[in-house]
């Protein structure tokens, strides 16, 4: 395969790129969704783990209180253990107080206290504050002691640090895992990929192989592409390019036979004009012999125009079938018979052969599916093979009739075709050995172009013996159009060129 220039090289678009782009920039975004929500469950986490220890430190000293019986005042005992539970590798400070009927019994005088009045009693409440400029988590809880008339508030306030360093290290173990997992994930799906696209590599080869330096040499491998192995994903592909060389074999076969039956068909008119062309150099063009080699070179240039235009047609004939338009054609088959016979009718003169045509009496058309030209061109090869092997004085007719499908027939009587040889009449450069009869200038091509229409028209074509089993009469076979292509389609006779 030729490789591509540089710069071009660089424009072309990488399936496994793409792939990789559409595989990772998902996984990128989940994984920034799955950053934030574990974010908020980090700090969900930190924040109820420290709140538990804030909670068990406050009701440590909330289980110290107590009321003085001499005087009914309030007293506590500051346990050790209220405050060593608090302390972390991050040294947060801890503040707290014990506030009773509007004063501080015992702590940090200014620490800021709620509204006892709307706390629930033995209820641990949290809140967030500043306490010095800096902010502080803050536990706090009200009890009723027997003895005293108002309630009791404990607090325990502790700064945040230790909280925001436990954070931002989870967060930063969690933005590592989560890198190393779309940039592992990209590694694997870098190969993975590559991995999966080994039978596209696999079938490059295959297409590689079938290279069209064989053509010439007739190596050229157009079998179709195994489709044993190929994946699911790439098989509408793989149909394709089967149907792209079914195509191009038969383009390739159809450009070979025409090669072959071409060089092999020319030989003889050329060499009968370069005979009579040595002879008219020999005895000039005043004398008899001139003058017959004049009347042959004629002839042989006649004959082989004719071959000319019967090869070019069967080459048109042999063509794959094109796409289907959007609209089908449709053929007003009366029209076309009508115009293709009185084309051929100076020809059948000058042979003293009568043209006849019939139709359906009532003159309604006869509309078949498929392009006029072909339909057009069909007849007259039909037409031309009747009057060309008719005898002298005879006649030739053409019907169009309707029936099940529409139907074509041309029937003449001449010598017609005995029956056994009514199979090989279609195949090309085939002719009759007719004993006692002349030479005819045929080059053995019409039935086998009107075969090569008829395929091409989806038509059937059937030959049998003509009236009272004289002469020949062939029946073709085509189409109806469908009611709505009818009134879609452009019809000859509806004045198309």
């Amino acid at each position: 395969m030729a490789a591509l220039p540089a710069g071009r090289r660089e424009r072309v678009p990488s399936l496994r790129r793409r792939l990789l782009t559409r595989l990772l920039v998902p996984l990128a975004a989940l994984a920034v969704g799955l950053g934030v929500g574990g974010a908020a469950l980090i700090h969900g986490f930190v924040q109820s783990t420290h709140d538990r220890l804030l909670a068990g430190s406050t009701l440590a000293i909330a289980e110290r209180l107590a009321v003085s019986d001499d005087d009914g005042e309030v007293t506590v005992d500051l346990p050790a253990v209220a405050f060593g539970m608090l302390e972390s590798q991050a040294r947060d400070n801890i503040y707290y107080n014990v506030a009773h009927d509007g004063g501080v019994i015992t702590g940090y005088l200014d620490l800021p206290l709620p509204d006892i009045a709307a706390m629930p009693a033995n209820v641990t409440v949290f809140r967030d504050a500043t306490y010095h400029g800096h902010p502080v988590r803050v536990a706090a809880q009200v009890r009723r002691l027997y003895g005293a008339p108002r309630p009791v508030l404990v607090q325990v306030a502790e700064t945040t640090e230790g909280r925001r360093a436990v954070e931002v290290n989870l967060l930063l173990w969690l933005t590592l895992l989560e890198v190393a997992l779309v940039g592992g994930s990209g590694l694997l799906v870098w190969g993975a990929v590559g991995r999966g696209l080994a039978p596209l590599g696999r079938l490059r080869r295959a297409i590689d192989s079938r290279s069209v330096r064989g053509v010439t040499g007739g190596g050229l491998s157009l079998v179709p592409l195994p489709l044993a192995v190929v994946p699911a994903e790439v098989l509408p592909l793989v149909v394709a390019i089967n149907g792209l060389l079914a195509r191009l074999d038969q383009s390739i076969g159809t450009m070979r036979r025409f090669t072959a039956d071409a060089s092999h068909q020319l030989r003889t008119p050329l060499a009968v004009l370069r005979t009579h062309l040595a002879l008219l150099r020999r005895h000039g063009t005043d004398s008899a012999e001139g003058q017959a080699a004049l009347d042959d070179v004629e002839g042989a240039v006649k004959r082989l125009e004719r071959l000319l235009v019967q090869l070019l047609a069967l080459a048109r004939a042999d063509e794959d079938a094109p796409v289907m338009p959007t609209a089908p054609e449709v053929t007003d088959l009366m029209q076309v018979a009508m115009e293709v016979a009185a084309e051929q009718v100076p020809a059948a003169l000058a042979q003293d052969i009568e043209v006849r045509f019939e139709g359906p009496e009532d003159g309604t058309a006869l509309r078949v599916a498929g392009n006029p030209v072909l339909v057009g061109e069909l007849l007259g090869n039909l037409l031309d093979n009747a009057i060309r092997y008719n005898r002298p004085g005879g006649t030739v007719t053409v019907r169009v009739g309707a029936g099940p499908q529409p139907v074509m027939e041309v029937e003449d009587d001449g010598p017609g075709i005995p029956e056994a040889e009514r199979g090989r009449v279609f195949e090309r450069f085939y002719r009759l050995d007719r004993p006692g009869e002349p030479p005819r200038s045929g080059s053995g091509l019409g039935l086998a172009i009107v075969r090569a229409l008829a395929d091409r028209l989806g038509a059937s074509v059937r030959l049998d013996a003509g009236q009272d089993g004289k002469g020949l009469k062939v029946t073709v076979s085509l189409r109806a159009a469908e009611s709505a292509a009818g009134s879609e389609g452009s019809l000859v006779g509806d004045g198309a060129a």
